[in-house]
């Protein structure tokens, strides 16, 4: 931890937080200094903020993604080993920092003390790392993290940065991590990387299978999964793949990120079974799956047809938001669309295109039913009407 320094200088008192650390330049007589110390999360939220890109702000950070800090936070929670070396890079403002070496200095050592200005309001901006440092804090506020802070950095600085940082990276090449985990196989690894809810389809570990393992999970231990015990396999593997998919493609930038994804899709989930636990049983047509499919396409097109609205402030990756938007939409239709027979018509019945976008038709019907406060039933031709009861 810093410790907190009262300086007096002329007639002015100003109060520093220290931390040790090392100095250098990396170009020589040119480009910022940089300073590499640690510090824990909650004292860096004290003195430096994420500088926002918006109307008003000339900050370089995009809007945070709570289904991304949640997803970090779940990483660390996942295994007592887990850790996040990567740094932070923060911006310090002209004046808001200074590094003094170490007295007596030592030849050849660059280390000494960053002393960082209290007043300042914040002292530095996050060009680096923003959903790292809330999740960690939403972990353990105590946990300490690495920091490279550029002293003295303006906008530019900070922008340039930013852009540098966030478009000269690149995911692992899909055969370097095929050949890396069969190399690794038979280790730890796996298990590992299972627990930190990250997907590889080489060594089994998919997505399906991270959503059946994980107990905060509406559908734990339920999916027919080689790990699921027979008695309680109620859902289909293929339901979960292909609802994730369509999610993917809805063409959103967010959830081209796999935990994202996940999150968006059990945040919906887990707001139907809240609201429907009574279906959450064997041979279901709620959690079938055409239920599953068809319900997570009619809610996340809802949602993100919402989010688009500039008269909506709904944040596509607000875990919190998605939750209440998934209520809205439920609240307006009858349960007993599920539990009343289906007259399957269609050849092949309801798992084809051409049966799934029935499906589409009759929820969207029951959607419009529920918001106009008519028979539930009211135009949906799927349903066998002898059986349809108010």
């Amino acid at each position: 931890m810093g410790n907190v320094v009262t300086k007096q200088d002329s007639n002015d008192i100003t109060q520093v937080r220290e931390y040790h650390g090392f100095c250098f330049q990396q170009r020589r007589g040119a480009g910022p200094r940089l300073v590499m110390f640690h510090a824990p999360v909650h004292e860096i939220l004290q003195w430096a903020a994420v500088g926002e890109l918006g109307p008003n702000s000339r900050g370089p950070q995009r809007e945070k993604k709570e289904a991304r800090v949640q997803a970090i936070s779940k990483f660390l929670s996942a295994d007592p080993q887990n850790t996040i070396p990567s740094a932070l890079i923060l911006a310090f403002g002209e004046g808001n920092a200074s590094f003094a070496p170490l007295e007596p200095a030592v030849p050849g050592s660059s280390a000494g003390k960053i002393s960082i200005n209290l007043s300042a309001a914040p002292a530095a901006t996050i060009v680096d790392g923003q959903h790292r440092l809330f999740g960690i804090d939403s972990f353990d506020p105590q946990t300490h993290v690495p920091i490279v802070a550029l002293l003295d950095a303006d906008s530019v600085e900070r922008a340039f940065q930013f852009l540098v940082i966030n478009n000269k990276s690149s995911r692992v090449a899909a055969t370097h991590t095929k050949a890396l985990l069969a190399k690794m196989k038979g280790t730890p690894l796996a298990t590992r990387l299972k627990g930190a809810k990250l997907a590889f389809d080489v060594e089994g570990i998919k997505d399906v299978d991270l959503i059946n393992s994980d107990p905060d999970s509406p559908f734990f231990q339920t999916i027919d999964w080689t790990t699921t015990p027979q008695e309680n396999r109620m859902v289909q593997a293929t339901s979960i793949e292909i609802s994730l998919d369509y999610i993917v493609g809805l063409g959103i930038p967010e959830y081209q990120d796999r935990d994202v994804c996940r999150s968006v899709f059990l945040t919906i989930w887990k707001a139907i079974k809240a609201y429907w636990p009574s279906l959450w049983v064997t041979n279901s047509r709620l959690i079938s799956k055409i239920g599953i499919i068809c319900l997570t396409r009619f809610v996340a097109d809802r949602i993100t047809n919402w989010a688009d609205s500039d008269d909506l402030d709904i944040e596509v990756t607000d875990l919190e938001q998605i939750e209440s938007q998934t209520k809205k939409i439920i609240k307006h239709m009858d349960m007993r669309f599920w539990t009343t027979p289906w007259s399957e018509k269609a050849q092949g019945g309801f798992d084809t295109n051409q049966g799934r976008e029935r499906v589409m038709s009759a929820i969207t019907q029951l959607y419009r039913n529920g918001k106009r406060d008519i028979a539930w039933y009211s135009d949906i031709d799927i349903i066998e009407r002898s059986a349809a009861k108010e």
